[in-house]
């Protein structure tokens, strides 16, 4: 099927830059041309008032983890059915909000493959999605979405398992979520799990990723070749240095500790953790901002809100521009994908809005049209 749409201002490439009265022309779901052009020219016209820009990618979710429902954390011990309905809406909510692609850090029961593949055979409408399975934790450590394991053979049995079961990535939590009381980072795996995790996703050609606040457990999962380090809040000058020099892909989650409207929906315990260690957290991430690291950005489950990130990653020092590029181009590079970009031979996923991402506050928090790989899922502002 070929169609084509004019507007009147897009963010085209990798640069995200500007252009004027354009004509994105898309075949069977891929991007054929992006022409200047006039609205006569097209099948369908954007509303002048409307930025044309690629689908957001929230790179560090969970589907049935849903962090605007208080209590979340406790529902990841309900039943199977009851965390799949959970994420079907979770799907649907992101997928209106214009996050057209998920990157899925751990579910129960495999869920996360199975609505990954529903959506890609077309029998569910939602956002593609790069999935991890089951994350794997220590038998003492952190993560509600994961599951315990203890030594190598059980870390290698459960990895193997995800992979049978067709995952994207391999996703293992090392640390816990929360900064210590005291200067150290509890490790709650040995460097020989973690070499195993990574060794058995690298056999299979897949990547790795590690729920790490840093200390002793960013040093294993730098050396031994994780390619994401998810969240980084506690890291000091030495882990930063670790991560540029092994060239680690950071998955920021600033909002985590810096957004008020997610607390009441914590137990208290974690809420008090935020506000002892909120302003070293944001000194500590300003400074692994300051140093450039290759980067995406994550919502960790706060549907609908990827676009608060970016202003937190604004806050902590970056460009306006690069922060986007971390929920769209980056992202993109990050799994591979032809998505993230505006242009040829890449999948037409597109959304609008009317104020200008690259410079109003929050301009992403109003999506009004929304295209999914050639099909529209939200059409406001848009005439035939």
């Amino acid at each position: 099927m070929k169609q084509s749409l004019f507007a009147s201002r897009i963010l085209y490439g990798k640069e995200l830059e500007v252009r004027t009265n354009q004509v994105v022309t898309m075949v069977n779901g891929k991007i054929e041309s992006i022409e200047g052009g006039n609205a006569c020219d097209a099948d369908l016209v954007l509303s002048e008032a409307y930025t044309l820009l690629p689908g957001m990618i929230d790179c560090h979710t969970h589907l049935a983890l849903d962090a605007r429902i208080p209590g979340h954390l406790d529902l990841m011990e309900d039943s199977e059915a009851k965390q799949t309905i959970r994420a079907l809406k979770v799907i649907k909510d992101n997928l209106q909000a214009g996050i057209t692609g998920l990157r899925c850090v751990g579910d129960r029961y495999y869920l996360d493959v199975l609505l990954r593949d529903m959506v890609s055979s077309g029998e569910l409408e939602g956002p593609w999605m790069q999935v991890a399975g089951i994350g794997m934790k220590g038998m003492h450590g952190h993560g509600y979405v994961g599951k315990s394991f203890s030594g190598v053979e059980e870390f290698r049995r459960q990895a193997r398992l995800n992979i049978y079961n067709h995952t994207d990535y391999l996703k293992i939590f090392i640390t816990a979520g929360a900064p210590p009381v005291g200067s150290t980072v509890t490790c709650f795996l040995t460097r020989d799990e973690v070499s195993t995790v990574v060794k058995e996703a690298k056999a299979c050609g897949l990547k790795t990723s590690a729920h790490c606040i840093g200390g002793e457990g960013l040093r294993y999962c730098t050396e031994e070749g994780i390619d994401v380090l998810d969240h980084c809040y506690w890291v000091d000058d030495a882990d930063i240095a670790l991560i540029k020099r092994h060239e680690s892909t950071v998955c920021f989650t600033p909002g985590v500790f810096m957004d008020d409207s997610r607390l009441p929906l914590c137990p208290e315990g974690h809420v008090q953790s935020v506000l002892r260690t909120r302003d070293e957290v944001v000194r500590r991430l300003s400074s692994l901002v300051s140093q450039k690291p290759k980067f995406v950005i994550g919502s960790d489950a706060y549907h609908t809100y990827l676009f608060k990130e970016i202003e937190y990653m604004v806050e902590l020092g970056m460009e306006r521009k690069e922060a986007l590029k971390g929920i769209t181009v980056y992202a993109g590079e990050l799994m591979e994908r032809a998505v993230g970009s505006l242009e040829v031979g890449y999948n037409a996923d597109l959304i609008a809005v009317k104020q200008d991402p690259l410079t109003i506050e929050n301009a992403l928090s109003k999506v009004d049209f929304v295209m999914r790989e050639g099909k529209i899922v939200k059409s406001l502002g848009v005439q035939a």
